[in-house]
């Protein structure tokens, strides 16, 4: 009961019950000091777990999106190598021979003395394996006397395809060190040809 419900009242009973309401007060508003504290570092907290969940989502996001493209990009290069696939037909060998692009012809004084018979030898003819090395063969051999720069076989075996020439000079290359092209060079030793070695035949 407070002393103020006494039916004495007096001026220090009095002071005595606002002393009290005081402390009442004191306490109620340290209590609230203390939950509203709680509840800043617990908003903090929480805006904190929205900042991060915010920016994960945001990643997310973007990781799809990337997905997406690289899916689409992917579904594309399938379908145009399908038909691709399905232009070449279904013979054993889906190489061929694109037709050379009108680039000026050779200089014949440069080429002087490297279009000639190929060394004819008696041995058997070469095995090649491999349907691009053959298909290459079939080029130099569609013209033994002649000689051959890689570019103008990348052309006739790929067309303008990127990584052509550099395809090419590998199995060129591959070829010489089977004996059935020779290398040779133009006078001024910067272009390399290559011609017809050696009877050959498919593996």
């Amino acid at each position: 009961m407070s002393l103020i419900d006494s039916d004495a009242l007096s001026a220090d009973w009095v002071a005595l019950d606002m002393e009290s309401m005081l402390r009442e007060c004191d306490g109620s508003i340290a209590a609230k000091d203390d939950q509203l504290r709680r509840l800043e570092e617990s908003v903090k907290a929480l805006q904190s777990e929205i900042a991060r969940a915010t920016e994960e989502r945001r990643q997310a996001v973007a990781a799809r999106e990337k997905a997406e493209h690289v899916l689409l990009k992917l579904r594309a290069a399938i379908d145009e190598a399908a038909g691709l696939r399905a232009s070449q037909g279904q013979g054993p060998s889906r190489l061929r021979i694109v037709p050379p692009p009108l680039v000026p012809a050779p200089d014949n004084d440069a080429l002087a003395g490297l279009d000639r018979e190929p060394t004819a030898t008696a041995a058997d003819p070469i095995r090649i394996d491999g349907s691009r090395s053959i298909a290459v063969m079939r080029i130099i051999g569609g013209d033994p006397c002649r000689a051959w720069r890689n570019t103008e076989v990348a052309r006739l075996l790929e067309g303008e395809a990127k990584g052509a020439d550099r395809r090419t000079r590998f199995l060129l290359e591959s070829l010489h060190k089977q004996a059935v092209v020779e290398k040779i060079y133009s006078p001024d030793g910067k272009r390399t040809f290559y011609r017809l070695a050696a009877a050959w035949e498919a593996a």
